[in-house]
């Protein structure tokens, strides 16, 4: 039963992990929301943490989804089977184990709902570029820097970058 539930956990991560390396490993270290972006990494989260599965499957990452919902369903009727068979290895530490299996994988499901959503969200910028930058640089100079000058030019630069 133990082997059931780790396969079940190493099945799902094992699925993070090729979207992963599907979407090029973004650097997520400087992420920040910004205006724009179609994914909230926090509500996805929070989608997930009322439902395993519910923020994949809102991004889009439907089969990710499914298989954190099948997880904790498939960990559900191993627990619901050992109640109602009364199997051998019906002790308390079997239902532990499968609580604590569920919790994981509840958690990882909210992670990585948080995670995918700022990936995506980083995907959809460098495919539709939907910054615009704009600077207004101060402007203090002179022509001339040998001849003492009585009026320096000073103004203000526009820079416009998208």
């Amino acid at each position: 039963m133990v082997l059931i539930v780790v396969l079940l956990i190493s099945n799902s991560m094992a699925i993070a992990q090729e979207t992963v390396i599907i979407k090029n490993k973004p650097d997520l270290r400087n992420y920040h929301y910004e205006l724009g972006d179609p994914y909230k990494p926090g509500v996805m989260g929070f989608a997930s943490f009322v439902l395993p599965g519910l923020g994949e499957m809102l991004e889009g990452e439907t089969v990710r989804g499914i298989v954190f919902l099948g997880g904790i369903a498939g960990l559900n009727a191993i627990r619901m089977s050992i109640l109602l068979h009364g199997e051998s290895g019906s002790s308390p530490e079997s239902f532990t184990a499968i609580r604590i299996a569920k919790l994981t994988l509840h958690l990882l499901s909210m992670i990585d709902a948080v995670h995918m959503a700022k990936v995506n969200n980083i995907e959809f910028r460098t495919q539709n570029k939907t910054a615009v930058f704009l600077n207004l640089v101060p402007y203090l100079g002179s022509d001339d820097y040998n001849q003492p000058v009585n009026n320096i030019p000073v103004g203000l630069t526009l820079l416009i970058n998208f």
